[in-house]
């Protein structure tokens, strides 16, 4: 019996989908709603992998049934998330979880009572279109037609409601996109029963493609926080980044005025070091501009980034040559006062930063 989906696309989704799924029970586990769709994960990854009925094409009808009962079990999940998502009481979201866990056990049980007859005969569950096939699929259907109604519902709210990112307006836009994946099932199966589609499916690939998508996608939306988290543990998102191209430029002002450096102690997230290093630097800046000749202190067209590494560097010789300071420390006029938008001074020390480096 061949699988619905051939391998070339079915083992790279279902390696990504456990990959997603580990790192998120291990990084991404402390709140409520990550565990409950860490449990979607976990729960889709096995339907994937018991629909590749390769593993075991002796058993190739009950691992199908199987799938469909890890299904029923990943949707009493997401529901759960949903509604926790939608602003639900966490005491009575935590009960209705159990009475949707049970629900979720209670259909896995009747999809294996209904699949007997198939199980004995070798044959797949909805590969006619029978009475079972009729129930299962209103089983499987119901909640998954709830569950995607909730994450339009919300989904849309939030896309409605002003503040919302770039990042947030992708991930709410694959949201919506995975009921209307998973709804391509749907509609076959409906077309099935009522006589408009006779195509031979002897692997349910009607069935198998869209489940594919839709966890695929649902993976996909689920691993961006956990690549942000990489990435900040590492020191390799923007933050960190922007900290490793000013340290040198920070490493040699700040050797050179000590005394600005803040206090820091236990580890400091990157948004927050790079927030400490810019104003370090900032603070360096008007102390060592008190030791630029006089000529040079008193321009008001700000230089290029590289002359005013070369300035910064004679300012540094002077004071540690014991060199007389002027009275005013400021960098006005010589790389522009601060302004309001860290990302704009966050810019500007960059170019420094680059200029500093090219000695």
């Amino acid at each position: 019996m061949s699988s619905p989906v051939p391998a070339l696309v079915a083992v790279p989704v279902i390696v990504f989908v456990v990959a997603v799924a580990l790192g998120r029970f291990a990084l991404l586990n402390g709140t409520a709603i990550d565990r409950l769709l860490n449990r979607v994960l976990a729960w889709t990854a096995l339907s994937l992998v018991l629909l590749e009925r390769g593993v075991a094409p002796r058993f190739g009808s009950l691992l199908h049934q199987l799938s469909m009962g890890a299904t029923m079990l990943a949707i009493a999940s997401l529901f759960g998330a949903v509604l926790r998502w939608a602003g639900a009481d966490p005491r009575l979201a935590a009960r209705r979880q159990r009475y949707f866990d049970l629900a979720a056990a209670a259909s896995v049980l009747l999809i294996l009572i209904i699949g007997t007859p198939y199980r004995r005969a070798g044959t797949l569950l909805g590969q006619d279109s029978s009475w079972q096939e009729f129930v299962v699929s209103t089983v499987m259907w119901i909640p998954l037609i709830a569950v995607g109604t909730l994450v339009w519902r919300v989904g849309l709210r939030e896309l409605r409601g002003g503040g919302v990112t770039r990042y947030e307006r992708v991930v709410f836009s694959a949201l919506l996109a995975a009921p209307v994946i998973a709804g391509v099932g749907l509609v076959s199966s409906i077309a099935r029963h009522a006589g408009r589609w006779q195509a031979d499916d002897p692997h349910l690939t009607r069935w198998a493609a869209p489940n594919f998508g839709t966890v695929f996608v649902l993976a996909a939306m689920l691993a961006v926080p956990l690549t942000e988290l990489l990435t900040a543990r590492t020191g390799w998102d923007r933050a960190g980044r922007h900290c490793r191209r000013l340290w040198p430029l920070w490493r040699d002002l700040t050797g050179a005025v000590p005394e600005i450096v803040l206090p820091a102690t236990g580890s400091i997230p990157p948004d927050a070091r790079l927030l400490r290093m810019t104003v370090e630097i900032r603070d360096a800046l008007m102390q060592l501009h008190r030791y630029l000749p006089a000529d040079h202190a008193t321009e008001l067209a700000p230089p290029s980034s590289a002359c005013y590494a070369r300035q910064l560097r004679q300012a540094i010789t002077a004071k540690s040559n014991g060199g007389t300071p002027t009275a005013a420390p400021s960098v006005a006029g010589r790389f522009g006062a601060p302004s309001s938008d860290i990302d704009s001074d966050i810019r500007r020390l960059l170019d420094l930063a680059r200029a500093w480096t090219k000695r």
